[in-house]
């Protein structure tokens, strides 16, 4: 039962494909392409459109200056009220101290002056 399936085939050449005949230096005609016209309204109007995008960039330019000197003047002014805020502050804190019933009972002992309950009115704002 051991039977070889494989058959022989014939052989056969192999045909040699001829080449198709290729026509010589036929030149394609050129494809000229018509551009269209432009017309005078058109040109007119891709200028007009021109102007107003030159004109926008140069507005937005300029409002980005105004906005940073707008934003260093602030800054300028916060700066400067920090500064009268610390001064309010020291001199705050300097009349209170001045102003101390120790300090006061310690100015009359060094000029010899008495301080008595009854002279002493408080008065406020």
């Amino acid at each position: 039962m051991a039977q070889n399936l494989a058959q022989s085939q014939p052989y056969e050449q192999p045909s040699v494909a001829k080449p198709l005949r290729q026509p010589q230096s036929v030149e394609q005609p050129a494809v000229h392409q018509k551009r269209l016209p432009i017309s005078g309204f058109e040109i007119l109007l891709s200028i007009i459109c021109g102007i107003v995008v030159v004109c926008f960039a140069v507005n937005i330019i300029h409002s980005q200056i105004e906005i940073t000197n707008a934003q260093r003047n602030l800054q300028t002014t916060q700066t400067q009220l920090t500064k009268v805020n610390n001064a309010n502050a020291s001199a705050t804190q300097e009349i209170s101290e001045l102003s101390s019933r120790s300090r006061l009972d310690a100015v009359a002992q060094k000029n010899g002056l008495t301080l008595t309950s009854q002279n002493i009115r408080n008065v406020s704002k």
